[in-house]
C-alpha cells in the first residue's frame, strides 16, 4: 500500500480535525499515512512518500503561508507525483457554496503553478469560545456581514464530515488506479477496492 504524507495547517484546530479523518479513513484502507503540521521546522519532503495531501485554512483571504511555502520549495516534486489539496474556509459554509468559494484554490494554483490532482473545499467553524477578545471581536464582525451566526456563546461547526469522508475515498481511488497502473511502487495484492471507500 502507499505511504502518503497528510498535511496540514490550522490555526484553531479545524483543519487538523479534517486532516485527521481523513488520515484514518486512509488507514482504515490500509495505507501508511504521516500527519504533520506544517508549522514544524522538520517537515519531511515529498521524494519520501508515494502521494501528498496537502490542507490549508483560509484567513484574510489567503491560505497559510506554511503551506504555499512548502509547495513553492517543492513545486517540481508534486507536479510529478499523485497529490490532493484542500481548503478550510466560511465562504464554503455558504448554501450552494461553488466548489471554490471566492476563487481561494484558483488563486493559489495559479500563484504557485501547481495544481493537483484532487481538490475540495470544506466549510470550517466558529470557534467563538477559542478566540482572544480582539479576534472575537472581529470575527463576530466579519460573521455578521457574511450572513453568519454571531452568538459567541458558544463553538459553531459547519463541516460537512460526509463530503470530508468522500473525498478521502476519492484520494483512495486515485491511489488504487495508480498502484493498478504501476506508478506507485507499493501494489497491493487485490484489484478492488476497499467496500467503505467505492464511490
Amino acid at each position: 500500500m502507499a505511504s502518503i504524507l497528510m498535511l496540514f495547517a490550522s490555526h484553531f484546530g479545524q483543519t487538523r480535525a479534517i486532516a485527521n479523518t481523513i488520515a484514518e479513513d486512509l488507514r482504515s484502507a490500509g495505507h501508511g499515512v504521516d500527519l504533520v503540521d506544517a508549522r514544524r521546522t522538520d517537515v519531511p519532503p515529498p521524494e519520501d512518500y508515494d502521494v501528498v495531501v496537502l490542507g490549508s485554512r483560509v484567513e484574510l483571504g489567503r491560505h497559510a503561508g506554511a503551506i504555499r511555502s512548502f509547495i513553492a520549495m517543492h513545486r517540481d516534486a508534486l507536479c510529478e507525483m499523485p497529490a490532493a489539496f484542500f481548503s478550510v474556509s466560511m465562504a464554503a459554509a455558504h448554501p450552494g457554496a461553488s466548489a471554490d468559494p471566492n476563487g481561494y484554490m484558483t488563486s493559489l494554483f495559479e500563484d504557485s503553478a501547481w495544481r493537483p490532482e484532487l481538490s475540495a473545499a470544506f466549510a470550517g467553524a466558529l470557534p467563538y469560545r477559542k478566540y482572544g477578545f480582539l479576534t472575537r471581536f472581529i470575527m463576530k464582525r466579519i460573521s455578521r456581514s457574511a450572513g453568519h451566526t454571531t452568538d459567541t456563546s458558544r463553538d459553531h461547526e459547519f463541516t460537512d464530515w460526509k463530503r470530508v469522508h468522500a473525498f478521502a475515498a476519492r484520494i483512495a481511488e486515485m491511489v488504487f488506479v495508480r498502484e493498478r497502473e504501476h506508478l506507485i511502487p507499493h501494489a497491493p495484492t487485490t484489484t478492488e477496492l476497499p467496500p467503505s471507500f467505492a464511490l
